[in-house]
């Protein structure tokens, strides 16, 4: 169990190689927030040449991070814009070394008291919670009435509503009416970055 003092948020927006805007944010040991963002700079260098199908550039995402990440990251997200995409996709979220799979509505239990939510076409996000307050969030935020940025804030809301110091957010970058987007919670800092 990690002690949320152990742990801190990081969140970066750049670009790949291929020109492709992207956000990655996570959360990781405190001591090792330089050295996640490094490990994770990586994701510039990912290559999809062209490709738009949504399948591929989720896993293609899931894979590049897997492949990258050290056992000192424990969740993250990460959005990417690929234009030409015509449905939502472009957003990954959870634990690094998990299995690679595609979201349907799941709650996943982490290591060190981290819940992931991940809804298919978003937002998902992670916290330091339990599972019922979690499943709180997720019931008073997603409601189907409201655009996926409204999702997020009131994703936001309920997070600081029920007292999570610790936390992200995370939306798909492709597709229609995507706007990719990240925002991580930690005590009283929040920061959020959109492409």
């Amino acid at each position: 169990m990690y002690n949320i003092d152990d742990l801190t948020t990081f969140i970066i927006k750049t670009v790949t190689e291929e020109s492709y805007p992207i956000i990655i944010c996570g959360i990781c040991d405190k001591n090792k927030r330089q050295e996640s963002l490094d490990n994770l700079l990586e994701l510039k260098k990912i290559k999809f040449n062209g490709l738009k199908d949504p399948f591929f550039i989720d896993y293609r995402l899931a894979e590049k991070v897997k492949t990258i990440s050290t056992d000192y990251i424990k969740a993250l997200g990460v959005s990417i814009v690929i234009g030409g995409v015509h449905q939502s996709t472009g957003g990954i979220i959870g634990s690094p070394k998990s299995n690679i799979t595609s979201s349907d509505k799941d709650i996943e239990l982490l290591d060190g008291g981290l819940v992931v939510v991940s809804i298919p076409g978003g937002p998902g996000f992670i916290v330091k919670s339990d599972e019922i307050t979690a499943k709180k969030i997720y019931r008073e935020s997603m409601l189907k009435d409201k655009s996926v940025i409204n999702r997020v804030l009131s994703i936001l809301s309920n997070m600081i509503k029920y007292d999570v110091n610790l936390g992200l957010i995370i939306t798909d970058g492709c597709g229609p009416n995507s706007r990719g987007s990240a925002v991580t919670i930690e005590n009283d800092r929040i920061c959020m970055r959109i492409l």
